[in-house]
């Protein structure tokens, strides 16, 4: 199967949220990111979306095969809903690509509604720094048209792919380990280290295009 009805019109919404652990990325998924009435699919190994994401609950499945069955009954519909995929063992680059084929295969440009895919852990499941490949790559270089928005979590840009940094017009930069990881990221997107650097837990400099400027998440 292949997402249908390509749509060139359609903008690029894919984002990517780095920083260490601890400093806030699902929090910026929650609260900056996603909205009530979104279609959004979850790759969450750790279940870190258990209980209910922009008011909605989520729906999590065990098996591939259940999570694909519930995505592909709520596409059918116009209505928001919140799915992820939460596995008992411990996931593969296999099963990653597993994922994401999912997600890939419900892709329609003419949708009314984008499918939002979060995806944690990426860089536990990215085979190089190189180009990407298998469905994510897919979904990075493609995924646009067929009105496919993924949201790329990781902890340092080194280790990811990037096509990620080439395809993601938004970023949220949030506090990092290292400031090799900083300075690396002023080379890969255009923000001075010294301004990563100076990031606390729950602070982000949000990037769009080339253009950025500082926030933090409050609850």
């Amino acid at each position: 199967m292949k997402p249908v009805h390509q749509n060139n019109a359609l903008d690029n919404h894919h984002t990517s949220v780095i920083g260490m652990s601890e400093c806030g990325k699902t929090s910026v998924v929650k609260k900056e990111i996603i909205k009530p009435t979104d279609q959004v699919v979850i790759f969450d190994p750790y279940k870190d979306y258990d209980g209910e994401l922009a008011q909605r609950t989520v729906r999590g499945y065990s098996s591939l095969r259940d999570f694909a069955a519930a995505v592909m009954a709520g596409r059918k519909t116009q209505q928001g809903f919140k799915i992820a995929w939460q596995p008992t063992a411990k996931t593969t680059n296999k099963e990653f690509d597993q994922f994401c084929r999912v997600a890939w295969v419900n892709g329609n440009g003419r949708h009314p509604k984008p499918l939002k895919i979060i995806l944690e852990e990426v860089a536990e499941h990215s085979n190089s720094a190189g180009k990407a490949d298998g469905y994510h790559g897919e979904i990075l270089r493609v995924g646009r048209k067929f009105g496919l928005h993924s949201i790329n979590i990781f902890q340092a840009g080194q280790e990811v792919s990037k096509t990620i940094f080439r395809q993601c017009k938004y970023a949220y930069v949030m506090m990092q380990l290292l400031d090799s990881d900083a300075e690396y990221l002023q080379v890969k997107m255009g923000i001075p280290a010294e301004e990563i650097k100076a990031l606390e837990k729950l602070e982000y400099i949000k990037k769009v295009n080339k253009d950025w400027q500082k926030g933090k998440i409050r609850w």
